[in-house]
């Protein structure tokens, strides 16, 4: 078995397919561990971290401790995110060493029934195709000038920008403008969509916004950019409307594209569609029955975690082992902004959409005692069960650990729960993940508190 690309996906994909027996070689142009673990997941969740250190230093006087305000040693910040960025890498590494997994480090061109990388042939039985997706850029802007950056070049400031102009309202978007906000710059949030972060429960953007506007973060909703006037370190976008922005550093964050073209995919008999996806049916398996795709390059989600599902899922039926289509019914998204937010399943929109009649239970993190003991009592749950069979299908969590307590409403819809069962289950006092107790006792109407 050949794994073309190392991110997440091809990590898995080929440490696995040499667990099930197979000869496994992966392929990798740069970095061991992709996207996720070099420029995503990883170092912006270092990143934020410090940022979030931050904020509790600066309400430090509230929980009785007095403190002098924080200094910023911004490059000391971007260093120790490098550093955790090498010791994940560095375990990748030991990971595909432990299972005999041969790595090249090489661009891979497929060539008929083999792999050409770094002056070899690697034929194959199997091709596992984990290529991963690049940041776009925007059509009419210079992407080249030193003041234009991409959720890649963000990483590579040297200095805090006073003024960030984020171009999208995504995900992406709002981590960094989490982020930089918190180390004081002027940050402004242009998205093209009547709502930020799309997709999510709309009561919940509501709420988000609410607090991050807060703290300082404006958004211009519904907006696109026009025009950009470009000066030696710094811009000047004009929008649609005529404002006209001035940014030191501007952000595009407006998706990103697989990277799936001239690697000798289409010649194999691949399909590529027109955002460059590769086209793979439900067991993952593309056109070509020897080729398989996994992770960011085949479309959907764009999460490592999936990404790690998919590839084991893709190896698994390629080899002939547990052969089943790939299900993608659980599968928890978090964003890692301030408050943060996690989703998994439906939401009351998208539940309708897909025709359901949806029930809602709801709780506060203004009456969790831990929340508010942690000085964190913005928040919200809300649970999702079909009004026909209270079976629940789905929920949204925002405020602190979100990103923790989501997988509990995971682990009950993987398991059929309904609403009631979750409100019978005894959760520990006091924690966070209380509210989901709580949610769903208020949506059962058997809260002592909420109902």
């Amino acid at each position: 078995m050949v794994v073309l690309g190392g991110g997440p996906a091809g990590d898995i994909a080929s440490n696995r397919a040499a667990e099930l027996g197979a000869e496994s070689t992966l392929i990798e142009r740069a970095e061991l561990g992709g996207t996720c673990l070099n420029w995503g997941c990883i170092p912006t969740k270092s990143l934020l971290a410090g940022a979030d250190l931050l904020r509790k230093m600066r309400r430090a006087a509230d929980f009785g401790i007095t403190i002098p305000e924080p200094g910023i040693d911004f490059p000391r910040m971007m260093a120790r995110k490098e550093e955790v960025v090498l010791k994940m890498r560095n375990g990748v590494a030991a990971a595909c060493k432990r299972h005999n997994v041969r790595v090249v480090k090489a661009q891979g061109i497929v060539d008929g029934d083999a792999v050409v990388a770094g002056g070899e042939r690697f034929e194959y039985e199997h091709l596992i195709v984990c290529v991963g997706t690049e940041p776009a850029g925007l059509a009419g802007v210079d992407m080249a000038h030193p003041a234009v950056v991409t959720s890649n070049g963000i990483l590579r400031l040297e200095r805090v920008p006073e003024h960030l102009l984020v171009i999208g309202g995504g995900v992406v978007g709002c981590e960094f403008a989490s982020f930089f906000i918190a180390l004081g710059s002027r940050v402004m949030v242009v998205e093209v969509l009547p709502q930020i972060l799309a997709g999510v429960d709309s009561r919940i953007v509501q709420q988000f916004r609410r607090v991050v506007e807060r703290e300082g973060v404006a958004f211009l909703t519904g907006r696109t950019l026009d025009r950009v006037d470009y000066h030696d370190a710094s811009v000047t976008a004009h929008l649609d409307d005529g404002t006209a922005i001035d940014s030191d550093v501007m952000l595009i964050s407006v998706g990103r594209r697989s990277q799936t073209r001239g690697i000798g995919l289409e010649d194999a008999g691949v399909v590529i569609d027109d955002r460059d996806h590769m086209q793979v049916d439900d067991m993952l398996r593309s056109a070509n029955p020897k080729i398989w795709g996994a992770g960011d390059c085949i479309g959907g989600l764009q999460l490592a975690h999936l990404a790690n599902a998919e590839a084991e899922r893709a190896v698994e039926n390629a080899l002939g082992r547990k052969v089943m289509p790939m299900d993608r019914t659980v599968v928890p998204s978090c964003i890692y902004t301030h408050p943060e937010i996690a989703t998994v399943g439906l939401n009351t929109e998208t539940g309708k959409a897909a025709g359901i009649d949806v029930k809602v239970g709801q709780a506060r993190f203004l009456g969790n005692g831990k929340a508010l003991g942690e000085g964190e009592p913005d928040g919200l749950v809300q649970l999702y069960a079909d009004a026909a069979t209270d079976v629940l299908v789905g929920a949204t969590v925002m405020g602190v650990h979100a990103v923790e307590i989501i997988h509990e409403v995971g682990v009950a819809m993987s398991d059929g729960l309904t609403m009631d069962d979750l409100s019978s289950i005894i959760h520990a006092h006091p924690t966070v993940s209380e509210v989901n107790l709580d949610a769903a006792q208020q949506g059962e109407g058997t809260s002592a508190y909420l109902n």
